[in-house]
């Protein structure tokens, strides 16, 4: 009656030398469409601010580099993932 076999071992986590996922065209499109709006945003809000403080284009230019800068940032994060 003593013929229990032992539990198997839990399988390890996987380590760095797993293959990561691949990026598919949905990624893709998502990082596209975010870092569209990072810019759009950017120049809206500056484009807002120079309309009530009357100094065109100053705002509307730090804001389009603000939003190109989280654009990038963001999609660099995002390939990060997939290297």
């Amino acid at each position: 009656m003593d013929d229990a076999t032992p539990p198997p071992e839990p399988e390890p986590p996987p380590g760095p030398s797993e293959p990561k996922l691949e990026p598919g065209a949905v990624a893709f499109l998502t990082m596209g469409v975010a870092a569209a709006l990072c810019v759009v945003i950017g120049g809206g809000l500056g484009y807002v601010i120079d309309r009530g403080a009357g100094t065109s284009p100053l705002f509307t230019l730090i804001g389009l580099g603000f939003g190109l800068v989280t654009a990038v940032v963001m999609a660099v994060a995002r390939i990060r993932e997939y290297l």
